[in-house]
């Protein structure tokens, strides 16, 4: 494949600033609240203030801004990897998941949340030209 680079990710992803509210399984800890960076239909990148290791489980609740409760997902961790936030001597991480499982009705809202996003960006880009 001469000059092409294949591109591994099978969705495309969002930029969007969605509060979180995230914890390790493995840890008695409580709720620590975040952002999202971006989404895709499987898997999603969020702020943190600690880097997370490779591997760990979250468990997850993404408020999807649609005036009901947050919808709950467990997820990996596969990377995580500090930022630089100008103006700010704190350390920030950025965190992807790939998100395992969540209740099937959590699960329709956010599929149907992520769709209505492609339609808008597409809409978007059609109508600039």
């Amino acid at each position: 494949m001469d000059g092409f680079i294949r591109e591994r990710r099978k969705y495309p992803r969002f930029e969007l600033d969605l509060e979180v509210k995230y914890k390790i399984i493995s840890c008695e800890e409580a709720f620590k609240f975040t952002q999202t960076r971006n989404i895709s239909a499987e898997d999603l990148c969020f702020e943190a203030g600690e880097h997370l290791n490779m591997g760990s489980y979250v468990e997850m609740e993404v408020d999807l801004k649609d005036n009901r409760p947050p919808v709950s997902i467990v997820a990996e961790i596969r990377w995580s990897a500090e930022v630089k936030k100008p103006g700010s001597k704190d350390k920030a991480y950025a965190n992807g998941v790939k998100i395992l499982s969540m209740p099937p009705s959590d699960e329709a809202r956010f599929l149907k949340y992520y769709c209505d996003k492609m339609v808008e960006k597409l809409s978007a880009y059609l109508n600039k030209e």
